[in-house]
């Protein structure tokens, strides 16, 4: 039986337990936070950026006393990808009037630390908009964090934190614009653009340590394995793992393979609008990964832009850069088998939009 002195004493030991809770967990997760993290307050220094794309060094006092708009964006991400020519308009829109926009390119795998990377995306997507390259991530931990998805910062005159969010847009529009309506009274305001970033992503990464469910789950990187698969249901196993068939060797960034052929492969179960593949040709050269869909080369209305095909309707993806690629799309639970030609080959992550729950 409590007494009434420790009944209070409970109730405020609950009530401490919640504040602490409610004051500090979006400090030290980003994910818990509404709007994405703003304890820094402030944008923190550019000069942690390790070299600028299409610009030189953009230096903090530069964006004193007006707004700036700052995309934190991967290479591998759709999200950010698709990000990425909104901000270019972005640039052409609202610069003229005194808004900065930038953006930071924070790479998920080392591959992309070279500027070779970001630099191919952006000179198509973004080529008027100054790009920081921070491949140690240090703007983002400044930040509070690494996040997944596009993240989008808008900052104040005054160089406080407005607006940060993830896989959005629409926030930092709002922002310039309530913005504009306050300095600009009377004077008709850029129009708004409606950006809308791809939706229901989903990102399987194949990596020590960081596979979900699968024979992979807790093996240790770097040594070689031959994986079988003797019945038909284990190379079509839980939906959204990777399954490996043959020779390979998982690493900390991916799953490399050590032999060829078509009896080499790797499966995965899904559901999802598009899917694509984040892969790494053998060093210092080229090589392809042909593709079945439901055990059948895939039919043309079901190809990605980064599928090719032969004389005989047989379908891969020519792999000659480390970057996603885009290689199926459509409707409904389906299985592919991705089988390189050339051992060496770098299966980093599978990337899916509008992914769909499936069955099993």
């Amino acid at each position: 039986m409590f007494t009434p002195r420790a009944l209070l004493a409970a109730v405020l030991l609950v009530f401490a337990f919640a504040l602490a809770t409610w004051l500090l967990a979006p400090r030290l997760l980003p994910g818990l936070r509404d709007d994405a993290p703003d304890a820094a307050r402030v944008l923190p220094s550019l000069a942690e950026a390790q070299g600028w794309l299409h610009s030189p060094p953009v230096e903090s006092a530069a964006l004193e006393g007006r707004p700036t708009v700052v995309l934190l964006w991967s290479d591998t991400d759709p999200r950010a990808l698709a990000a990425l020519p909104v901000l270019e308009a972005w640039q052409r829109a609202w610069e003229p009037h005194g808004v900065r926009v930038l953006a930071v390119h924070e790479p998920e795998f080392s591959f992309a630390a070279d500027t070779t990377v970001p630099g191919a995306i952006t000179r198509a997507a973004c080529p008027g908009v100054p790009i920081a390259l921070d491949p140690a991530g240090h703007i983002a931990m400044a930040l509070g964090g690494m996040t997944e998805g596009a993240r989008l910062i808008v900052t104040d005159e005054k160089g406080a934190i407005v607006v940060d969010t993830v896989g959005t847009l629409t926030p930092a529009e709002d922002a310039l614009n309530e913005w504009f309506e306050r300095t600009h009274p009377g004077v008709a305001a850029p129009p708004r653009l409606a950006p809308a970033l791809p939706s229901g992503v989903r990102n399987v990464p194949i990596g020590a340590g960081l596979v979900a469910q699968g024979p992979l789950t807790g093996l240790t990187a770097g040594v070689e394995q031959v994986f079988v698969a003797p019945m038909r249901y284990e190379e079509q196993g839980a939906a959204w793992a990777p399954y490996p068939v043959g020779g390979w060797r998982l690493e900390r960034e991916g799953l490399v393979a050590t032999r060829s052929g078509a009896a080499n492969f790797v499966s995965i179960r899904y559901s999802a609008g598009r899917a694509g593949v984040v892969l790494s040709p053998p060093a210092g050269a080229s090589a392809r990964v042909w593709i079945l869909r439901n055990d059948q080369w895939p039919r043309a209305q079901d190809r990605e832009a980064d599928v090719v095909t032969d004389a005989r309707g047989a379908a891969c993806i020519e792999v000659r850069e480390s970057r996603l690629y885009w290689f199926d799309r459509g409707e409904g639970e389906r299985v592919v088998k991705l089988s390189p030609d050339a051992a060496g080959v770098t299966f980093h992550a599978f990337v899916f939009t509008d992914a769909r729950s499936v069955g099993r």
